[in-house]
């Protein structure tokens, strides 16, 4: 009889782990025990109440632009008020701007327009910035990075698994398995906290998201760059040289296309076009000399490829421009891979234009 009970236990220790993996569905338990939320999900956590702030700013006869895209769209959260040409809109404008990320990618970017739709928010145009970094599958901030921060609900989880490779595809049916596991839940910390009537708290530091939920500060005189021409010796060697090798190093190294990242940029295509979402797809300018690094490495074309290939010409919802074919009047950069800030205006009239053939826009 004796044997027969060693026998049972390890069934029962499994049915335990079983039993304790499916209270977590149960909201007040899976808070009480998970781990703490990290920054990309404190960020994904924060958008309901920018959406909020979005529809009455929208009902107030504004336009609402949301400016999604890395540290090179955060040019726009720099200014207070962007002047929008009256020849290109009449209405006041307001760009949506903590929704541009430094060193973001396009999981995030879905998951931020997702959670837009599901607030039931429209802007009246989405720009998408489209920079070929961000399709490094070798790149310092990629889908894995943000895949290490983030702990997704079981239908979120569904929802972008078809974009995944094989690795993540596993890990995401583990996770839908064993719940415990997606939440790293701590038994010990979950009975504490259900005694005290106390649940897990939020860490709020924000790494490299200097953008969210930040008050839009006018960019100061001094820091404005150099006109393309006029860099001193000192800051061209550290600004653009420099620099442009330390994004070779970060951002270019050992150049892959990733193919999540592609499945995720199609997956916000298709999500714009469901939901008759009109937006700008747009490249941003760079230093020429960072451009002829990159286009060394990258072949220089991929925009202009994806676009054709995953952009239907006759869309209602998607138009899309690169500034980076020498037809802008911007000649101003901070550093290598930025424009300067001064060039804002242009940029929004030049985006806004393009938004103008969009026929679902109005």
């Amino acid at each position: 009889m004796k044997d027969i009970r060693i026998y049972f236990i390890p069934f029962l220790l499994l049915l335990l782990v079983i039993v304790v993996d499916k209270l977590i569905c149960i909201p007040e338990i899976r808070e009480s025990g998970r781990r703490t939320y990290k920054a990309g999900q404190n960020l994904i956590l924060g958008m309901p109440t920018i959406w909020e702030e979005n529809k009455t700013i929208q009902k107030s006869g504004k336009r609402v632009v949301v400016v999604t895209g890395t540290s090179r769209s955060e040019s726009f959260h720099q200014w207070k008020e962007i002047p929008v040409s009256k020849s290109i809109i009449q209405e006041p404008v307001y760009f949506e701007t903590r929704t541009a990320i430094k060193a973001s990618e396009f999981l995030l970017y879905y998951l931020i327009i997702k959670s837009m739709t599901d607030s039931g928010f429209k802007p009246d145009v989405l720009f998408l910035e489209f920079s070929e970094e961000m399709f490094n599958e070798n790149n310092v901030y990629t889908y894995k990075t943000k895949w290490a921060e983030l702990m997704l609900h079981e239908d979120e989880l569904l929802d972008i698994y078809d974009a995944m490779n094989p690795q993540f595809k596993r890990d995401i049916i583990a996770r839908l398995l064993f719940l415990g596991y997606n939440y790293h839940f701590n038994p010990i910390l979950a009975v504490k906290n259900l005694a005290s009537g106390k649940r897990v708290a939020n860490d709020d530091y924000f790494i490299g998201l200097s953008s969210y939920m930040n008050e839009k500060k006018q960019f100061a005189p001094d820091h404005i760059g150099y006109h393309v021409n006029n860099f001193p010796e000192k800051e061209y060697q550290d600004r653009i040289v420099g620099y442009a090798e330390s994004r070779k190093l970060y951002f270019l190294n050992n150049y892959r296309i990733s193919n999540p990242e592609i499945n995720f940029f199609r997956k916000i295509i298709d999500h714009a076009e469901k939901h008759n979402i009109p937006m700008v797809i747009w490249e941003p300018q760079i230093h020429p000399y960072f451009q002829d690094i990159r286009k060394k490495i990258t072949g220089g074309d991929l925009f202009n490829k994806n676009i054709k290939q995953y952009i239907d010409p006759n869309s209602k919802n998607i138009r899309y421009i690169s500034l980076n074919e020498g037809n802008t009047n911007c000649q101003t950069y901070v550093d290598c891979s930025h424009v300067s800030p001064i060039c804002v205006p242009e940029i929004a009239d030049k985006l806004l234009q393009t938004a103008k053939e969009i026929p679902n826009y109005k």
